[in-house]
């Protein structure tokens, strides 16, 4: 048994769990016979109080009757009655055996323990119950009653059946364990006969079935399942040992295996065949010894080869051979992921390299021969193009009003031909525009303004998709107009901007048009100035126009700025060097933009910093500019207080710009709380009767802050939204140019941003980048105009105009009255009545003459503007007397569109009819937008035009 520990174990566990438990037994029925001593000595002393109790006067014959009871008969007790008039009388009684009574006691008992009438009450100790009666006739009877002792008759089955049971289980758990004993030796005995090798088949362990346990046998059957398939798997392996050695071994290429320092552990007979390594004793070959790599760092690899990572392949010859191979050395691991060595094949490539070093031969041939072709072709191209050129060249100025019409035919038939032959050659000689020369460029007057906006259109979907913030501005003192080519213009543009959005993950990309001077230009610009053409000095053009992409992209390193600029400075793409090439053809597509930049008698400027953004500028010299006014002033913006809560600081610095100049009171914000809405409050409250305020609020700027503080207003139900709303007030009225810097707390923010929009007395205008359906309802709601992002600044001085106009005419609404009540009365007094002057803005002289002489028989008097810009002229000298504006939508300089933005961003509300040859419904919609009242397709039909009139001139 000293040999099986885990049952000899189990077998004490067993004995002292029997052994407790009897414990447990005979200690609770001893207890149990105490109890009942005790319980027996109170109801005796219950049923001696209610006999006594009977009696009223009790004298000591009576109690002797009622200790004759049976009850009393095995009881020892002390009992003393104690007369009113104090003569005692005791009466004892001991069981045999037991110790006689030898003093007189009264016990003493607590008061609290007497029963509620105070007749009795009782003690109880370990051997003996003391109690006290109290009769009310003033009797006192003190008793002591001893417990019955406790007496063991062993003869009863209550003690010796325990006992017996108890040893009976000790015996049958004893005779189990040396059953299990004898099991677990079989099991031993047949554990240890089992071997790898004699296990050739699946038997089951020699255990009888009637003298083993269940699990013992199923143990039994895992080891011997075990064993088997052991032994399986060793035969297994074995096979499959063979078949590496053979296929390793008979391998038709050479292979090896290395430790990780590079000495060669073991190598095939192929190996050994070719490199013959030497036998020596205690000669350890490494790889370098057999071959070498075909330049230095190959050579640096073999030599290094601890330090490799992963497989790699590499091109080395033989040593003794001179035969090129194909080396592949592949890493293998230990369990910690450490290199412990490397497996080396060579394959023998040696054919193949004498093919391709031939094939390099005569590539090198065919490359001579083809760099022969393109020089020929250039000389060729050279040669037919300078003709062709001075052709076109000599047949465009012929004015053709001095030719017939039979000459005119020819001289088209001429200049036709020229163009397409032209642009045959150079689709044939792979001759793009680029090298063009200038007189080629179709210089122009360009509505730069209008361009700009063009550019934005075509890229705003891709910025829309990439999450970027669309920009744009226009200086206000930038010319309108300038003489350049309309497309090449257009493709620098987008070059940039497509360049911009490309390496730009996050922010925002803006455009910005302004006029500079040669004297405001830096040195490297004025040097590069140079570079492009050395006749044109700070005398030839009187300034320039810069257009500037920025974006708040990836940036680009010190080193390919350098390479970029040296580019650019350079007058012919033929000299850079292939670094810079590859450096510019990698994305930023700066080789058209140059070449066009430079066709337009401009260049490009870049700065960038890493991980910030770049700047590129586009340097444009004003040809013939024409300073037409994009903002135009009005008296009523005076009277405005523009309040701007945006996201971006660049649109708060060019809307700060615009403000100041069209004299607009502007309070603006990059990031706002709770104090500065106090504050702003606090200004504006000073001058409420003299301006009117309105707010302009950036949502992506509200959409941070509601995200910041776990919202997100683009899936909010509209009762959550209300519920964020504050129930503050601001009155907002007075105008400050400030911007405010201020880290603010998202808390802070949302709740200053709600507490704008809660003021109902304010106009909201709220501009995103997202379209209106992607907006909250309830936010929409609460404003009362949307402007769509790149924000255009002409479109939002109109919506500022249409919604402070109600406050404005509260301001001054006692003046109007008094000055509109005078000239009435003086105009009655002192004209004659004449007919209504309306006002046609047509370029066509057709249907300026056709629609003047329509209104002349209407009764209507005339006059005629040929573009929107003479429009405004014409307005702005002749208001009171123009009654109606009959507006053509498509015309030079500006259109009817921005003609009549800038009339309604001028609070005039005169009555303005489009005319338009496209008679659908898109146009219908932007002409209403833009603030026209009526629509008139072309041509004009006298009925309709009629009714118009009468419904618009009473």
């Amino acid at each position: 048994m000293q040999q099986f520990k885990s049952l000899q174990r189990l077998l004490i566990f067993y004995a002292s769990t029997l052994l407790v438990m009897l414990l447990l037994y005979y200690v609770t029925f001893f207890d149990g016979l105490r109890h009942h001593s005790e319980q027996h000595s109170i109801d005796t002393f219950h049923a001696l109080q209610y006999s006594i109790t009977e009696h009223a006067a009790p004298i000591d014959v009576e109690i002797e009757k009622i200790l004759k009871q049976p009850a009393f008969d095995h009881i020892s007790y002390q009992l003393i009655l104690m007369m009113p008039s104090g003569q005692t009388y005791i009466h004892r009684k001991t069981r045999p055996h037991e110790s006689a009574f030898t003093t007189v006691t009264f016990p003493t008992v607590n008061a609290a323990t007497f029963s509620k009438d105070n007749q009795s009450a009782y003690t109880v100790s370990s051997s003996a119950l003391t109690g006290t009666i109290k009769l009310e006739s003033g009797h006192q009877v003190y008793i002591v009653l001893r417990y019955e002792p406790l007496t063991v008759e062993w003869t009863s089955y209550r003690y010796w059946l325990p006992l017996t049971v108890a040893l009976i289980l000790f015996f049958i758990a004893l005779f189990y364990m040396l059953h299990r004993r004898t099991n677990w030796e079989q099991l031993i005995a047949y554990t240890d006969n089992l071997s790898v090798h004699a296990k050739e088949s699946y038997t089951p362990p020699p255990f009888l079935q009637e003298k083993s346990t269940t699990e013992f046998l199923l143990l039994g059957h895992a080891l011997s399942r075990v064993s088997y398939q052991l032994h399986n798997d060793y035969r297994r392996i074995k096979t499959l040992n063979h078949r590496l050695e053979r296929l390793v071994d008979q391998a038709p290429l050479p292979m090896l295996m290395s430790l990780r320092h590079g000495q060669i552990s073991f190598y095939n007979q192929r190996f050994e065949t070719i490199f013959t390594p030497s036998t020596k004793n205690g000669h350890r070959h490494i790889i370098t010894d057999f071959v070498m790599g075909k330049d230095e760092a190959t050579q640096h690899i073999l030599q290094t080869l601890a330090g490799l990572q992963v497989s790699r392949t590499l091109i080395v010859y033989g040593i003794q051979n001179k035969q090129n191979y194909q080396l592949h050395a592949t890493p293998w691991f230990g369990e910690h992921g450490q290199v412990h060595g490397f497996t080396v094949m060579l394959n023998d490539i040696n054919e193949l390299v004498n093919q391709n070093e031939q094939l390099q031969q005569q590539n090198k041939q065919l490359q001579q021969k083809v760099d022969e072709f393109n020089k020929l072709r250039f000389v060729i191209g050279h040669k037919l193009r300078i003709p062709l050129e001075a052709m076109i060249d000599i047949l465009e100025p012929i004015d053709p009003n001095t030719l017939n019409a039979r000459q005119n035919k020819t001289l088209d038939t001429l200049i036709t031909t020229s163009q397409n032959m032209l642009t045959a050659l150079n689709e044939t000689l792979h001759i793009g525009n680029i090298e063009v020369r200038k007189t080629r460029l179709n210089i122009e007057p360009v509505d730069i303004y209008k361009l700009g906006q063009e550019v934005n259109e075509l890229i705003i979907n891709d910025t829309r998709q990439r999450g970027l913030e669309l920009i744009y501005f226009f200086a206000p003192d930038c010319p309108r107009s300038i003489g350049t080519d309309d497309v090449r213009l257009r493709q620098i543009l987008l070059n940039l901007l497509h360049n911009a959005v490309k390496f730009t993950p996050s922010g925002h990309v803006a455009l910005i048009i302004e006029q500079t001077d040669y004297e405001q230009m830096s040195e490297a610009n004025k040097e590069a100035l140079q570079s492009i053409n050395k006749n044109l000095t700070a005398d030839a053009v009187s300034c320039w126009v810069r257009f500037s992409v920025q974006d708040t992209g990836i940036g680009i390193t010190s080193a390919k700025q350098h390479q970029l600029l040296s580019y650019l400075n350079k007058p012919h793409s033929q000299d850079i060097n292939p670094v810079a090439q590859n450096a510019i053809d990698a994305g930023l597509g700066l080789k058209n933009v140059n070449s066009f930049a430079r066709l337009l008698g401009g260049f490009i400027e870049l700065t960038s910093t890493v991980n910030e953004g770049s700047v590129f500028n586009l340097y444009l010299p004003c040809r013939r500019p024409n300073y037409q006014s994009v903002y135009h002033p009005s008296q009523h913006l005076n009277h405005i207080c523009l309040i701007a809560v945006v996201h971006q600081p660049l649109v708060a610095q060019h809307l700060q710009r615009l403000c100041e100049h069209l004299a607009i009171s502007s309070t603006i914000y990059t990031a706002v709380d709770l104090a500065t809405i106090e504050q702003l409050t606090e200004r504006l409250s000073q001058d409420q009767q003299s301006l009117a305020p309105i707010l302009l609020l950036d949502y992506e700027y509200y959409d941070t802050s509601a995200i910041l503080v776990g919202n997100k207003p683009d899936t909010d139900s509209s009762a959550k939204y209300q519920n964020s709303l504050s129930q503050e007030q601001a009155d907002l009225t007075k105008p400050h140019l400030t911007h405010s810097n201020h880290i603010v707390t998202s808390i802070d923010r949302r709740q200053a941003l709600n507490s704008l929009l809660a003021n109902t007395s304010l106009p909201k205008i709220l501009f995103s980048m997202k379209s209106e359906r992607r907006i909250p309802s309830m936010l929409l709601d609460q404003c009362d105009g949307f402007l769509a992002k790149p924000l255009d600044s002409a479109l939002l001085l109109s919506e500022i105009l249409r919604l402070t106009m109600p406050a404005r005419k509260k301001l001054t609404q006692t003046q109007d009255i008094k000055e509109n009540i005078s000239e009435t009365t003086a105009q009655e007094e002192s004209s004659q009545p004449l007919s209504p002057l309306i006002l046609v803005v047509e370029d066509s002289p057709t249907n300026q003459k056709i629609a003047c002489k329509m209104l002349s028989k209407l009764g209507y008097r005339s006059i005629v503007a040929e573009d929107g810009q003479q429009a405004l002229d014409i307005l702005a000298s002749q208001r009171e007397e123009i009654s109606l504006i009959l507006m053509d939508c498509r015309m030079p300089v500006m259109d009817g569109l921005q003609a009549t933005q800038a009339i309604r961003a001028q609070g005039d509300d005169i009555p303005i009819v489009a005319l338009t040859a496209n008679n659908t419904e898109e146009d219908r919609k932007a002409c209403m937008q833009v603030g026209m009242d009526e629509f008139l397709s072309k041509p004009i039909r006298k009925k309709d035009l009629d009714t118009v009139l009468q419904s618009f001139i009473p």
